[in-house]
């Protein structure tokens, strides 16, 4: 994983951001989306029992967990937790999809802290942080404040698209929905304000990517921890 770009992509975007729009907050609770018919992998935490690990999907479908200076995820108050350290940490949830990812989703929530904490949906030739960094055609990531998809090619992550969710994200454990489909060269965007979003490149279409993955990430102390409520890809 590419970690100063993403640190750098946030902090261009955090200079685009104006002061009255960062000082808004929400009040509306958007509506949980459905999983979409069609989807290969799906797995419901909230459903699995207390202190369970990410061995299996609900699909009979083994995980991949690769941790980064951090514990394995488990179940905790019906959803699944990183455990990540109060500093730069991340975890890889991984299934293979046994074809390219063309869709990804999760129902997700935020506690307190910084948006130093995301979540990412991802779709990569391979397992991160084991030899080279994979490419990926879908590099979604989601904070309490802002979104970023991009794509990896060559080691690189490269953002093509990113903007704020409208009034930022509750983090009170608020559960809320997201999701990328990708057609051909296109990624359609499902964010978690309710509202919608378009990429295209068409890197989108060249790079691919088998293996599904939600990851957990922390890129400094004080950032806000992510709790898996469901997750699915297709």
């Amino acid at each position: 994983m590419p970690v100063l770009d993403r640190r750098a992509a946030l902090g261009a975007l955090a200079l685009a951001v104006p002061a009255a729009l960062v000082a808004c907050s929400s009040t509306v609770e958007p509506a949980l989306r459905p999983v979409a018919a069609g989807v290969r992998l799906a797995t419901d935490w909230a459903r699995r029992a207390a202190g369970t690990g990410a061995v299996t999907g609900d699909e009979g479908v083994p995980f991949r967990v690769v941790a980064h200076d951090a514990p394995p995820p488990v179940v905790r108050n019906g959803a699944l937790e990183a455990g990540l350290p109060d500093a730069h940490a991340a975890t890889y949830v991984l299934a293979d999809a046994g074809a390219d990812v063309v869709r990804i989703g999760a129902t997700f929530a935020f506690g307190p802290g910084s948006e130093a904490g995301s979540l990412c949906l991802a779709a990569f030739t391979g397992i991160p942080l084991e030899g080279p960094v994979p490419r990926s055609r879908c590099h979604f990531v989601i904070t309490p404040r802002r979104w970023l998809y991009g794509v990896i090619d060559a080691g690189s992550l490269t953002v093509l698209r990113q903007g704020l969710h409208d009034g930022g994200l509750r983090q009170d454990g608020t559960s809320y929905a997201a999701e990328a489909v990708v057609t051909g060269s296109t990624a359609s965007l499902s964010l978690p304000d309710g509202s919608t979003a378009t990429v295209d490149d068409p890197r989108i279409a060249a790079l691919g990517g088998r293996f599904a993955c939600w990851e957990f990430y922390k890129d400094a102390a004080g950032a806000a921890d992510v709790r898996l409520v469901r997750s699915w890809a297709g």
